[in-house]
């Protein structure tokens, strides 16, 4: 069975979603935006059309409009996902289209190499399912023969643009049968003298899919199992249960940008919640659940290097000191005053341990940080010098 449904941007104006659903739409893919995180590049229609999908209960996935070119330009498109995801709960996967539609990448070095555009792919599809969403890429014929390395993202949903064929001649997830430049046209939905991109469906992403209860009423009672801080590494989520009789508790942080909230599931009147950690270390946010907060619960970002030394210690000049760490990957170790202390290398000592050795050299005191990859220096310990 294929289901019905269309992608629109802010080129399609103000979509009117409740004549498009009256003419028989089972879904919708939204843009999100494109390129990297700047509120500037966010579509200016996103938040309106995911307002009434959600509404008119349409399910609905998202899509970012891609110009990264390298690997580390994917991360910031990743967090501009997030960032507009924040609070949402597609039922359809979130894609990045690969293309090159302006000429942007063809202006400006060129579009790459088949590698690293299958790195860009996985980069965020594995962001985003980190972050509990379905994930998938977009590309058109040409980009799937000869722009990318499909065999290395058979993990992700696919969504083919291919239009003016009968059926689409790849296997994918959902084909983009039409633009609206073309023939493709829906009600209530279609570009001012155009029309309307428009898809098919083959996957049933609604089968795990059940209705949520309605939320409870703003200050209605409710009971968590967490009233204390929880630190968790970034990308690293926990889940809270929340009883309130009143229905599904609304569950926001206080300060946004430092942890991803997610609906899990439910069970009578007891509901689960993902708090995934997305902020800067040392970053902490209160946790509100229906506009209280419970106690004193509070998520805080902590680093992913733990050392074995977190109190301050005092060595005379001449001194060695060992810091036992531990770290998925090889941490960097620095003191913040320069001349008081040597740090003499950062060593494996098993699968994500690691041993420093440091020395101390002359009289005062210095900070000793740690940075793990992807985060900012942090501070462990002083060291004070005699």
């Amino acid at each position: 069975m294929a289901y019905r449904g269309i992608d629109v941007s802010y080129c399609n104006g103000c979509v009117d979603w409740a004549k498009a659903k009256s003419a028989g739409l089972q879904f919708a893919v939204l843009q999100l935006g494109y390129g990297e995180d700047s509120t500037n590049q966010d579509d200016c229609q996103f938040n309106r059309n995911v307002s009434e999908c959600e509404r008119l209960h349409i399910p609905w996935g998202a899509y970012l409009y891609s110009y990264a070119q390298t690997v580390s330009g994917a991360q910031s498109e990743l967090q501009h996902m997030l960032r507009l995801l924040r609070g949402h709960h597609p039922q359809y996967p979130v894609f990045i289209d690969m293309e090159d539609a302006d000429g942007y990448k063809g202006r400006n070095g060129g579009i790459p190499s088949r590698a690293t555009n299958t790195a860009i792919i996985k980069t965020v599809c594995n962001g985003l399912q980190r972050a509990g969403y379905k994930a998938g890429y977009y590309v058109n014929k040409d980009w799937y023969d000869n722009r990318i390395d499909p065999a290395q993202l058979s993990a992700y949903s696919f969504w083919y643009a291919r239009p003016g064929v009968p059926t689409p001649d790849k296997h994918c997830d959902i084909w983009q049968s039409d633009f609206g430049e073309l023939t493709g046209e829906w009600p209530g939905a279609n570009i001012p003298g155009k029309g309307c991109d428009t898809n098919e469906c083959y996957t049933n992403y609604l089968s795990n899919v059940s209705t949520l209860p309605a939320f409870a009423p703003a200050q209605a009672a409710f009971t968590s199992d967490t009233t204390t801080t929880v630190k968790l590494k970034r990308w690293q989520s926990y889940t809270v249960k929340v009883t309130c009789p009143a229905g599904r508790p609304n569950v926001t942080a206080g300060t946004s940008g430092i942890v991803d909230i997610k609906y899990q599931s439910h069970s009578g009147n007891s509901y689960c919640y993902k708090l995934t950690a997305t902020g800067k270390v040392n970053a902490e946010t209160g946790i509100y659940i229906n506009g209280h907060k419970p106690s004193t619960m509070v998520v805080r970002v902590v680093t992913a290097c733990g050392s074995d030394t977190t109190v301050n210690l005092s060595r005379k000049v001449g001194e060695c000191y060992m810091v036992g760490l531990t770290c998925p990957t090889k941490p960097t170790v620095t003191a913040g005053t320069s001349g008081i202390a040597t740090v003499a290398g950062v060593f494996a000592d098993g699968a994500g341990k690691w041993l420093c050795p440091m020395v101390a050299v002359r009289p005062g005191v210095t900070g000793i940080y740690t940075k793990a990859s992807g985060e900012q220096p942090t501070k462990q310990f002083e060291l004070k010098v005699v």
